[in-house]
């Protein structure tokens, strides 16, 4: 059962599970839901207590009453948020995981708030690379106006997604990504709200990497070998940049890493156990 926490004008839903002395930030990606760390509470059992929690617009987290998404959350919104959640919590130091879209939260969370942090624990990880066609689109009035004009009349965007798919600049499984999450006027306001509501969470590789080398952190990124979504040489390019801090894990798997076979080495594997 999810709580609400508020701090300021923000609030956001979160579910705590377990008891263990290890604590872990989770947030889930696009679409998903406190749920979507079922799977590692099954497979950290007593050693973890996790902290999971909803972004907005999914699960129980609302936006501000009164706020739209023409004001996005702020990074130092996002990092007084936490760190108000770890004051409240008791909590010293925790992990912050993230799978897909909350990997991007959770390296933002790392950039801005590295002295609460124990590490950082990333599944297929958005936020590796910055898509300059999210940016064009989510940063500046004419690429949101774009936007808007999507929620009603989408006819036009797809032709151009699947103009693209046909000169193999996306890949089927990325343009059935695309399609599947803007098929109907839910999902289409779905992908309005959060890409503008979140667009300032753009994570700056180069400070993540200075905080890791100065507070003595280490982060693990794993990553499916057929990703379509967040692809393997992204992960590659940015573990190069200090491989003795970023681990990088590949898995034979697609998007979806957060499966037992992967979660479950894990707590041997950072000392949990």
């Amino acid at each position: 059962m999810t709580q609400l926490f508020t701090h300021g004008p923000l609030s956001i839903a979160h579910r705590v599970s377990g008891t263990g002395p290890v604590h872990v930030l989770a947030f889930h990606g696009y679409g998903g839901s406190v749920r979507d760390f079922d799977p590692a509470v099954a497979a950290w059992g007593h050693r973890v207590t996790l902290h999971a929690f909803d972004l907005w617009f999914h699960g129980g987290s609302r936006f501000p009453p009164g706020r739209t998404v023409d004001h996005p959350l702020r990074p130092a919104e996002w990092r007084d948020l936490m760190q108000a959640y770890l004051d409240r919590q008791g909590i010293a130091r925790a992990w912050y995981a993230g799978f897909s879209l909350g990997g991007r939260m959770a390296l933002s969370l790392l950039e801005q708030l590295p002295t609460r942090s124990a590490g950082l624990l990333l599944f297929a990880p958005d936020g590796l690379v910055r898509n300059p066609w999210y940016r064009a689109l989510s940063r500046y009035r004419a690429g949101r106006r774009l936007y808007h004009r999507f929620l009603h009349r989408p006819e036009g965007w797809f032709r151009v997604v699947d103009t693209v798919h046909r000169t193999g600049l996306i890949s089927t499984k990325f343009h059935q990504f695309l399609t599947h999450h803007t098929d109907n006027p839910a999902k289409r306001q779905l992908v309005h709200d959060v890409w503008l509501s979140l667009r300032a969470i753009e994570p700056d590789l180069a400070a993540v990497l200075r905080h890791l080398r100065s507070h003595d952190l280490h982060a693990h990124l794993h990553l499916g070998r057929f990703d379509r979504v967040i692809r393997l040489p992204w992960g590659q390019a940015f573990a190069r940049r200090d491989p003795a801090r970023i681990h990088l894990h590949v898995h034979e798997r697609g998007h979806l890493v957060m499966v037992p076979s992967v979660l479950e080495p894990i707590p041997a594997g950072l000392g949990w156990a």
